[in-house]
């Protein structure tokens, strides 16, 4: 319907009163809050109309009326008591049909947001199926699972989920079938019954139930009943469009069994490669582990030392996932430049392979024990509280920059800048100084990062970032929510495109040309970046040996809390998350591996043999460059920072050239748009007036159903 087709239509609604008549007018106010609901999307004034309408004017109208005021309260404000309040106006008589999806939503309530089990099942009960066979179908499902997964009543689970027929509702049918299977399989473990839950589930119903139960069915015939063909059988069924993640884990499945129980090889990495991260990462790097040591022990049999062009190849073609395996080849590569085949005997060469392999892996593991201790999960877990303490970070900025990424049509996306054009010289280099080993310009593999402090409004940051026409203060704070950034910890690194430039490199090695296996893992330039991890950054005093965490300041906590809690709850607050960070276990922990760094390297460079090699220390780093970014001197601890960090090959599509000579000491990375992760923007205390007019006047046009929160910053600035 065109615009002005809807304007005409409100029009004409909006000359209805009640002298037409109370029902012709509870009918026109119903009419008009479903336009600006569902059209316009402007949920006050549809409030407004729903609320219109009395009960005299016509029962059926205003119980579904209050119907949509409970769920705009629900599922638009999440203002869930004022949402129960309408829905509890809703009487049985009046509207059968919405009373009974009344009952199931303030059973949801109750089960999802208040917790109260007994009141849900309450509400759940009042359910009658021939009111609503779908939704008494979907309030027993309800049932089945608070007996389930709260009470532990497994019998109790299955009356409940027993009692759901496929003709009233087959998706949440093919659930309650899949629910049963699980019961059978792993609380009462018959496995023939849960198999005969898992055979009713039809694609056609729940595509993707069914790839779940097919899985479980060729757990069962893998694991317990050993026919590793029926298995096959099953995991086959699984498509890629109906569950990406599941058919990812399904494809490592069949790759398992091709490689230990039939071991043809060729079609278990045949399985494998068709794993890919953006399916499932956890099972990608998994299957990339599998692959990385099968190749690599392959290789490792050919004995002589003259092959070790071909080993540097393949590993970095099959091995993508570990730094480790690309710095052993970049090793083993430089001692055939310096001609040690010739000087050493094929034992003397594969025992120093194997301290090369050995060092180097426990080097990027211990780097990766630490990188993994700075990662902040808990921002992005949604099992914790809204009020989680890191709940946001904030990116310091100047006004222009946050000018372009809301502008109009073509906003600008958020950029991470490489590493070698920042202002602080340390940058990057207190840990490999503390190392003893040297950042080379040179490098082709480049750092591109973007800070966040977990302080939102700092005076101190204030004072140094973001500073409009020099004027100390007057830059912003952008707050940042917890979907800006993502779980997956192996995005961090651009593994493909590092390993296909290496490969490059390698192949015009003296002109000579190496043939590959055939089978390639696809090497894919995204088109974003998005969603990249946060990590915390560990503050470090070489001379001193002092160590410590970012994270949010006490001051932060008054700040945030001080119109709704006394001092004395929000010292509580502070010292609860103090406990929960757990900061001197990590820092024991984060010391212990960088002193076993330490003296690895020490060992490294101290190899006679390997000194030879005139990049050694160019490749060290390397080992250590996904924490380097990450350790910062303790000079700049006030400064709280957490940091996104992207490392990759020069040559990665990713990165945008300069447009102009002015622009030549600039290289970046997009990130993606930021309006829709912004929780508050704080502006400092310097801020001109016209840049928060126009922040209100971008916002309330955009009449956005989350609010983003403007805060001017009250701190003192002299």
């Amino acid at each position: 319907m065109e615009e002005k087709d809807i304007d005409q239509q409100i029009e004409e609604l909006s000359k209805i009163t009640r002298e037409d008549g109370k029902e012709t007018y509870a009918q026109a106010q119903f009419e008009l809050g479903d336009i600006y609901r569902n059209i316009k999307h402007d949920y006050s004034h549809a409030e407004a109309f729903y609320l219109n309408i009395n009960k005299e004017d016509n029962p059926e109208v205003y119980a579904k009326a209050q119907f949509l005021l409970g769920y705009i309260y629900q599922e638009i404000k999440h203002d869930y008591d004022q949402a129960e309040a309408f829905y509890l106006n809703i009487n049985k008589k009046d509207n059968p049909d919405v009373y009974a999806k009344t009952q199931f939503s303030l059973g949801y309530i109750y089960q999802e947001i208040k917790h109260n089990y007994d009141q849900a099942e309450t509400f759940y009960l009042n359910i009658n199926k021939k009111d609503t066979p779908d939704v008494y179908a979907l309030a027993l499902f309800g049932l089945g699972y608070i007996y389930y997964n709260i009470k532990h009543d497994y019998d109790q689970a299955e009356v409940f989920l027993l009692n759901i027929n496929k003709e009233d509702n087959p998706e949440i049918y093919a659930q309650a079938q899949f629910f049963l299977g699980y019961i059978y399989q792993e609380i009462k473990h018959d496995y023939d019954q849960a198999e005969v839950f898992y055979l009713n589930i039809n694609k056609e119903d729940n595509p993707e139930i069914y790839v779940l139960a097919q899985g479980n069915l060729g757990y069962i015939y893998h694991d317990i009943k050993h026919d590793y063909d029926q298995a096959e059988v099953f995991l086959l069924n699984i498509n890629k469009e109906d569950n990406p993640e599941v058919y990812a884990k399904a494809q490592f499945f069949l790759g398992y069994i091709y490689q230990e129980i039939k071991h043809d090889y060729d079609q278990a990495k045949a399985f494998y490669f068709k794993i890919t991260k953006e399916n499932n990462p956890e099972i990608y790097a998994q299957a990339q582990d599998i692959l990385g040591k099968i190749y690599t022990e392959k290789i490792k049999k050919e004995t002589q030392a003259t092959d070790c062009f071909l080993l540097a190849s393949k590993i970095e073609s099959y091995s993508n996932r570990y730094p480790y395996q690309y710095i052993c080849a970049q090793l083993i590569l430089g001692l055939k430049q310096n001609n040690f085949n010739h000087d050493f005997n094929e034992k003397e060469f594969n025992e120093l392979k194997d301290f090369i392999y050995n060092k180097i892996e426990n080097l990027c593991n211990l780097t990766n024990n630490i990188k993994n201790i700075l990662f902040i999960s808990k921002i992005l877990d949604n099992k914790y509280s809204k009020k989680q303490p890191e709940r946001r970070v904030a990116h310091y900025t100047k006004p222009a920059v946050l000018f372009n990424l809301l502008k109009g049509e073509n906003p600008s996306k958020f950029r991470l800048n490489i590493v070698d054009f920042m202002n602080d010289p340390s940058e990057n280099q207190v840990l490999t100084s503390w190392l003893n080993i040297s950042n080379h310009p040179d490098n082709e593999i480049k750092s591109f990062l973007a800070s966040f402090s977990f302080n939102h409004n700092c005076l101190n940051q204030f004072r140094l970032y973001g500073n409009d026409d020099n004027i100390i203060g007057s830059g912003i704070s952008i707050a940042f929510n917890k979907n800006f950034f993502g779980l997956d910890t192996e995005r961090s690194i651009n593994n493909e495109i590092i390993s296909l430039h290496s490969i490059k490199s390698i192949k015009s090695f003296e002109n000579k040309q190496v043939k590959l296996e055939t089978e390639q893992i696809e090497i894919i330039s995204a088109n974003t970046l998005y969603p990249l991890p946060l990590y915390r950054c560990l503050y470090f005093d070489p001379e001193t040996g002092y160590m410590a965490l970012a994270k949010r300041n006490k001051q932060s906590f008054y700040l945030e809390n001080k119109n709704e809690k006394t001092p004395k709850a929000i010292d509580s607050e502070w010292n609860e998350y103090i406990k929960s960070l757990d900061e001197p276990k990590k820092i024991s922990c984060i010391r212990d591996n960088l002193e076993k760094i330490k003296e690895l390297i020490k060992e490294l460079l101290d190899n006679s043999k390997l000194q030879k090699i005139s990049n050694l220390d160019e490749l060290l780093s390397l080992a250590v460059l996904p924490i380097s970014c990450l350790i910062k001197h303790a000079a700049f601890e006030d400064e709280d920072e957490c940091r996104m960090i992207y490392i990759t090959h020069i040559a990665d599509d990713n990165i945008v050239e300069p447009q102009d000579y002015q622009s030549a000491n600039s290289l970046y990375v997009e990130y993606t748009h930021v309006e829709e992760y912004i929780d508050n923007i704080y502006l400092g205390p310097q801020c001109k007036i016209q840049h928060k007019i126009w922040l209100q006047n971008h916002f309330k046009k955009k009449r956005r159903e989350r609010e983003i929160k403007l805060i001017k910053s009250e701190m003192p600035l002299r």
